[in-house]
């Protein structure tokens, strides 16, 4: 992805360093989980993205490194829960911390980080902008909750799933670009292409998450084919398949209840059967487009050019 990209290794360095920092703590499983978080190979591209968005204004260094942190620790407190929430073995190829330490503990260790990480927003936001973090945090909050409400749905539409993952996945992308422009003077019409800009790729982020799920080699993404689908959460893939009659009247059968292996298996190839996994990749691609339209509007400078290859890295990566 962007991996041979020196700006985005230094970044990834000094957040990992500075996040054992932050985070150390004299209980010795805070300080392991984190560390294995850290080994495990987050992306770390919400950071990332508001450093770009940042290079589009007057950014201080320093503060960006805090608030990218900030905005990574409250990205880790989300993972540790959602694990205990899925009973999830591994995250990332790794042992996760629910099944290392207990699901009490868990949720402890996730609660700690959301703590450490809005003692960093308290100090270098303002009260306005706080209020836009906190909102954010309550709609991600609410698109998971959308999410285990609707387990093993097989009716959900098009319209309930954009919102979803609008809110749990790409609202996070767009306040991280919004925050890196924002504290760095960037204001008017820029500042909202920038939103805008976060929001979509957070979009494409999701969607390709989504593919994944069914595409990906397990030891690449760290995650079991067909997780998703395995504990109910229905995706773009399934739900392409699910508004042909001839799938949707297939499965009705099953709408609410648990899938067993046997019809997790035979979902898996009706999808590659009827073309879903392609029609997926084409709205991917829809998303795609939109973001490079925004980009078009932006002036030229490097970060512009590592948006690019962050949008292209969304079509093609693996994991």
């Amino acid at each position: 992805m962007l991996i041979e990209d020196k700006f985005y290794q230094k970044i990834c360095n000094k957040l990992n360093e500075n996040i054992l920092e932050i985070t150390n703590s004299k209980r010795r499983i805070i300080n392991e989980a984190v560390s294995d978080l850290i080994k495990g190979g987050g992306k770390k591209l919400r950071p990332f993205l508001m450093f770009l968005a940042a290079s589009f204004g007057d950014y201080d260094q320093e503060k960006l490194l805090q608030l990218g942190s900030g905005i990574e620790l409250l990205h880790m407190s989300s993972l540790l829960h959602d694990d205990v929430i899925d009973n999830a073995k591994l995250r990332r190829g790794k042992k996760t911390a629910q099944h290392k330490f207990g699901k009490e503990e868990a949720v402890f260790i996730g609660d700690f980080l959301l703590s450490r990480s809005f003692n960093i927003f308290f100090k270098y936001l303002d009260k306005s902008t706080l209020g836009k973090m906190n909102k954010n945090v309550s709609l991600l909050c609410e698109g998971e909750i959308e999410q285990s409400e609707k387990k093993f749905d097989l009716e959900i539409s098009m319209r309930d799933y954009y919102r979803r993952i609008r809110h749990k996945t790409a609202l996070f992308f767009a306040l991280s670009s919004y925050l890196g422009a924002y504290v760095s003077g960037v204001r008017g019409k820029k500042l909202n292409l920038l939103y805008k800009l976060g929001l979509e790729i957070g979009m494409a982020f999701q969607i390709k998450d989504d593919l994944l799920d069914f595409e990906g080699e397990e030891e690449e993404t760290g995650k079991i084919l067909a997780q998703d689908l395995k504990e109910g959460i229905i995706t773009l893939p399934v739900i392409l398949l699910f508004n042909k009659e001839k799938y949707r009247n297939k499965y009705k059968r099953y709408n609410n209840k648990k899938l067993e292996p046997e019809v997790v298996a035979s979902i898996i190839a009706d999808l590659k059967v009827a073309g879903a996994l392609d029609e997926s990749q084409d709205i991917l691609l829809r998303f795609i487009n939109r973001v490079k339209k925004y980009l078009e509007q932006l002036p030229n400078n490097k970060a512009k050019k590592r948006l690019k290859k962050l949008v292209e890295a969304q079509i093609e990566r693996k994991f």
